[in-house]
């Protein structure tokens, strides 16, 4: 019986040696966007930083980062949201929409009466949610539609 015991034990031991330092995940430093990252978006091989000068882009995994701010009014960026081929933005006085990668961005506060928002969600693909600093939370069903009020 203790021979079984012994035996188990030291299978449990070496199997669990050998699975978990497989399994520890690595984190390597990157070139990053620059200072105070806010948040982070990926649209396929695209990955989005939003900082407190500007939204940022990366092709290659984060090796290398442009900036993409031609039309924020804004670049404190706190939140970013990826719908289909549509990347959002909400600052401190505003949502913007990307259609191209970042390359240009346009303001769509439609229907918004406080501006300071808080964060972006996409619900299913066919809807943006947007939290803004009065706790309201605006939606957006189509990309023609202004944005409703749905919940106070």
């Amino acid at each position: 019986m203790n021979k079984i015991f012994t035996i188990l034990v030291t299978l449990i031991i070496l199997t669990s040696t050998l699975f978990t330092n497989e399994s520890r995940a690595q984190w390597e430093q990157t070139n990053g966007p620059g200072r105070n990252v806010t948040c982070f978006a990926v649209s396929g091989t695209n990955i989005f930083a939003g900082t407190s000068i500007g939204a940022f882009l990366s092709t290659n995994n984060g090796t290398s980062w442009t900036a993409v701010n031609n039309g924020l009014t804004n670049l404190s960026i706190r939140s970013l949201a990826v719908s289909g081929t549509n990347i959002f933005a909400g600052t401190d006085d505003c949502v913007f929409r990307s259609t191209n990668n970042g390359n240009t961005w346009t303001a769509v506060n439609n229907g918004l009466t406080n501006l300071y928002v808080l964060s972006l969600a996409v619900s299913q693909q066919t809807s943006l949610q947007v939290h803004l600093a009065t706790e309201c939370i605006y939606q957006q069903i189509t990309e023609q539609a202004g944005l409703r009020l749905i919940m106070d």
